[in-house]
């Protein structure tokens, strides 16, 4: 898994996230597309399905189970859940640890 399939994994995920959602987000969803905060693409709900649909998609493609709601995740000084890159290196990381 690298850096690039991943962010591009993320981003189809999130479309579909909008696109299923009443959200009015307009703007193209790129590696820098806020996910929390003021100006998030998503509401806090979407941004739960979001995680869970990258976590199901990086079991089924990559037979790796993570779980990226965690105590250390929330408490980071920086979220990784701030946008699709931060989000992407953390996934990464998480897979290090993993294997």
């Amino acid at each position: 898994m690298n850096k690039q399939e991943l962010v591009q994994m993320m981003i189809e995920l999130l479309q579909d996230v909008l696109a299923d959602s009443d959200a009015e987000y307009s703007a193209e969803v790129t590696a820098m597309t806020q996910l929390v905060g003021e100006g998030a693409a998503i509401t806090s709900l979407s941004l739960i399905s979001f995680i869970t649909g990258i976590e199901l998609a990086i079991e089924e493609k990559y037979d790796t189970e993570l779980t990226l709601v965690s105590e250390e995740a929330l408490s980071r000084r920086k979220s990784p859940f701030r946008m699709i890159d931060a989000l992407s290196d953390y996934v990464l990381t998480l897979v290090s640890v993993a294997q």
